[in-house]
């Protein structure tokens, strides 16, 4: 299993780029290896902050399959998704190409999903590199329980197992009980955080 990050080199991607059925967003290479944002604090303050992609994602990485990965209750709660797997066999499956995730005409990064999940393909909102140092790995490790099998249907009766996975895989502390992985914004009782994708 090896992690492959699409950044583009002389201005064409390094790796096949899913078509995901979308209204919303879509799958991308990553321009430059570094993410450059322009800010504007509570006070007005305007600065610039910067992430490596490959440096963010690595670490990231070497969270999930060197930590996270080598958690008992983390490979024994992913073995009881759809697909029956740990997560150290879904992660010995084969490689994972990681993409930027990009609004559509007339949409913004704000609207998107933290990520979405094609196959082995993963793709990140640019905004969750602001998060840092904390977010990428949970964020990996839910959409990995995608991967593993756990439901996307926001009206399933466990429409939550992506995101529990957190709970047992040493991310308890950015547990959202709201992140369904819904494919649409939804308004249930005591889901109010529900991601839109």
């Amino acid at each position: 299993m090896a992690l492959f990050i699409n950044i583009k080199i002389k201005g064409k991607s390094t790796k096949v780029i899913p078509n995901v059925l979308s209204r919303v967003y879509k799958f991308a290479a990553f321009e430059d290896e570094v993410l450059k944002f322009r800010l504007t604090d509570l006070n007005g303050k305007e600065g610039e902050k910067q992430a490596n992609v490959r440096n963010e994602l690595n670490q990231a990485w070497s969270f999930v399959t060197q930590r996270a990965a080598r958690i008992r209750s983390c490979n024994d709660y992913f073995k009881t998704l759809r697909r029956k797997k740990t997560l150290q066999e879904v992660l010995a499956e084969g490689d994972i190409i990681l993409h930027c995730l990009l609004p559509k005409e007339g949409h913004t990064l704000d609207e998107l999903p933290d990520a979405d999940t094609s196959g082995r393909d993963i793709a990140l909102n640019l905004l969750r590199f602001l998060d840092m140092p904390i977010a990428l790995g949970p964020i990996l490790i839910h959409e990995l329980a995608h991967v593993a099998g756990a439901t996307t249907n926001p009206r399933d009766k466990d429409a939550i197992a992506a995101e529990r996975a957190l709970t047992y895989c040493g991310c308890a502390a950015q547990f959202r009980p709201g992140a369904l992985g819904a494919l649409q914004k939804i308004e249930l009782p005591g889901y109010e955080d529900s991601r839109i994708a």
